[in-house]
């Protein structure tokens, strides 16, 4: 983080970085520049709670964190995270006042039943679904298109 800070980054290029949850705390100390953005790799569907090893929206923000990622392929292929729990996430996040990276994205067996189309616009129909149509929630969403195919664990 400190290398990447270290750089001149471009006022309006906003560069973002996710590290591991434990190493959060560290990325954010170590950030000296108002264009790297800082990012957890997910966050609990709810709010605080009795939650045991979630951590909720608001222990994000309580960090100082203004970024996480949503619905990334590992959480949906491996903890079976489905489109209206990463779209319920979203919500949760962007109605704080988060910046929501939402990945979207088909698997190999996926692509070759040509359902690539199919399986994207589910994905975003269930995030469109439970943000609607507010203007002011859509421009703190980034859609990362992930095929999952072409990622190492695809």
């Amino acid at each position: 983080v400190a290398s990447i800070a270290s750089h001149k980054i471009p006022e309006s290029v906003d560069v973002v970085v996710a590290p591991s949850f434990v190493h959060l705390s560290t990325a954010i100390a170590a950030n000296t520049s108002k264009c790297l953005k800082i990012a957890a790799q997910n966050v609990y569907l709810e709010g605080n709670g009795a939650w045991t090893g979630e951590t909720s929206v608001e222990m994000l923000l309580d960090m100082g964190l203004s970024h996480v990622i949503i619905g990334h392929s590992e959480r949906r292929r491996i903890m079976g995270e489905t489109n209206e729990q990463s779209a319920k996430k979203a919500k949760r996040a962007l109605d704080k006042g988060m910046t929501v990276i939402f990945c979207t994205g088909e698997t190999l067996d996926e692509r070759k039943a040509n359902n690539t189309m199919e399986v994207n616009i589910a994905q975003l129909e269930a995030l469109k679904k439970e943000i609607g149509e507010s203007k002011k929630l859509w421009e703190n969403v980034v859609i990362a298109y992930e095929p999952v195919w072409s990622i190492g664990t695809g």
